[in-house]
């Protein structure tokens, strides 16, 4: 899922020591530094190449579907 116009994101890879940062062009980039990980949202377009296909792969902690609670 890519973010709004405009909007970067990063977000943190549970059970690990990484960060995911998601340019508003729907590339994606893993490192381990804070620092890392803006320099190269900020950097757009350099370095960016979005996704193949036709969306960004979805993220895993998205497709979990909400709990159905008893009627």
């Amino acid at each position: 899922m890519s973010p709004a116009p405009g909007v970067l994101r990063v977000e943190w890879v549970p059970g690990s020591d990484q960060l995911l940062g998601t340019c508003h062009c729907g590339a994606r980039q893993v490192a381990e530094s804070p620092a890392e990980i803006w320099q190269w949202l900020l950097a757009h377009p350099e370095g960016h190449e979005p996704p193949p296909g036709p969306a960004a792969a979805p993220h895993p902690e998205r497709e979990r579907q909400p709990a159905l609670h008893g009627s």
